[in-house]
């Protein structure tokens, strides 16, 4: 606050009030006002040039993540040879997942309740963390009241993802799912050899027309793949080509500079899904957990980022699945 000197009284103009103090010569007055309109002007065009610049390397990053994978794929199935190969895949389909498709059974039989499903992402606490640690966390987020778990297998997460994936499918009676990028169906055999009950990671904006056989795969072998759009124009495609099951902001997140983003775009994408779509969104707050689910999400995976993203202990962990679930599970 500063003392305005036409008058004597105390003004917040300077400040950066709207209102100017009255007793200002009005072209005083209007000049600071256009000040004040360009300043504001010049910081949301600073804060625009930031979220365009965090959107294109949020999007060089997905990229970058992408190559890695392909690399590591190719370099898998080379070691393989194409005998192996077909063999591995043969016997996935031959010897499908029982039960089979128990993920998208679970939604299905808590959606006559209006009750989302909570899937909670686990990976390695730490660098130190080994499989037994990631399958206790797992463990322990059942035991708070999640209904399914998904386990980040990426090697930017973790040195050995199926070990820990495996650990955790035995270490929990609910379905789990993998967490990573899927860009053949061998990953997916791998999946269910570890005990998967489904996946997460087949983007439709990387795998183009691969997305329904990667789809396809899955069903063969009993395991749920949701598809991860980011507009309606994919979604229409998809669901054209007969995909059941459809992710929103699983992977790639809704904040990357993609065709056709919006800011409703998660609500619109949910409001125009094919009939008896299955739908899983991804939160990484409460606030989103909760407007997911008045959007019309049928299963929301809690991101790493609200379980251990602020440093919080077991407790506080705890007592914030607690309160959300009854929140999620309250009447709308």
């Amino acid at each position: 606050m500063v003392q305005c000197l036409g008058c004597a009284r105390t003004s917040s103009f300077f400040m950066g009030s709207a209102l100017p103090c009255s007793s200002l010569p009005r072209h005083v007055a209007v000049a600071e006002q256009r000040r004040l309109d360009s300043r504001r002007t010049l910081a949301q065009a600073d804060d625009a040039a930031k979220d365009a610049s965090d959107s294109q390397s949020r999007a060089n990053a997905l990229t970058g993540t992408i190559k890695r994978k392909q690399k590591q794929v190719a370099d898998l199935l080379q070691v393989l040879g194409v005998e192996t190969l077909e063999d591995r895949l043969q016997s996935a389909t031959a010897s499908p997942a029982i039960p089979s498709h128990k993920f998208a059974q679970l939604i299905q039989d808590s959606i006559p309740h209006g009750k989302p499903v909570l899937v909670a992402e686990v990976c390695r606490p730490s660098p130190s963390s080994s499989s037994q640690d990631v399958a206790k966390l797992a463990a322990d987020y059942v035991a708070w009241g999640v209904d399914a778990i998904a386990v980040a297998t990426d090697l930017e997460e973790t040195p050995a993802g199926l070990s820990d994936l495996f650990a955790v499918c035995r270490a929990v009676k609910v379905p789990v799912l993998q967490w990573d990028w899927f860009l053949h169906p061998l990953q997916v055999a791998e999946a269910k050899e570890a005990g998967a009950a489904g996946i997460i990671g087949v983007i439709a904006n990387v795998l183009g027309n691969g997305s329904p056989i990667m789809s396809s795969f899955a069903a063969a072998i009993g395991l749920d793949a949701p598809v991860e759009v980011v507009n309606k124009t994919e979604l229409t495609r998809l669901g054209d080509a007969g995909v059941p099951f459809f992710g929103i902001n699983l992977s790639v997140g809704l904040s990357l500079a993609l065709p056709g983003f919006q800011t409703d775009m998660a609500k619109g994408l949910l409001n125009n899904m094919p009939f008896g779509a299955i739908t899983m969104v991804g939160a990484k707050s409460p606030a989103d957990a909760r407007k997911a689910r008045l959007a019309g999400a049928d299963a929301i995976l809690l991101k790493k980022e609200m379980l251990v993203g602020s440093g919080q202990d077991a407790q506080d962990v705890r007592q914030m699945l607690d309160q959300l679930i009854d929140s999620l599970n309250g009447d709308d």
